[in-house]
């Protein structure tokens, strides 16, 4: 799951396109020009969505912290939205790591 930023829907045209583009190659097909990304291309932009919103995490606790911060709300969705992220790339990993040990185990 990628998370994709509010103001790029609102402000520019809301179609199917703009936001799979806004997921910067985080889908696995893309059906308007039928290219295809590589796993390790999908995990890479996975693991880098993670580490964004961890940063961003750390920003909005520091800024909380030293009373630069008006809205506390946007860091507890900020929070939210870093672990779901995390929760995310944990299951995958889980999965690949499953699908692995059965293939490895499969007799010949």
């Amino acid at each position: 799951m990628f998370i994709v930023p509010m103001d790029s829907i609102i402000g520019g045209s809301s179609s199917i396109s703009s936001i799979s583009n806004s997921l910067g190659g985080a889908s696995a097909t893309t059906e308007t020009t039928g290219s295809t990304n590589s796993f390790k291309d999908t995990l890479q932009g996975l693991m880098d969505n993670v580490e964004q919103t961890e940063a961003q995490t750390k920003v909005d606790s520091y800024n909380l912290s030293i009373g630069n911060m008006d809205d506390p709300s946007t860091m507890m969705i900020n929070s939210a939205k870093a672990d779901v992220a995390l929760q995310t790339m944990v299951q995958l990993r889980n999965k690949a790591l499953d699908a692995y040990s059965s293939v490895m185990s499969t007799s010949l």
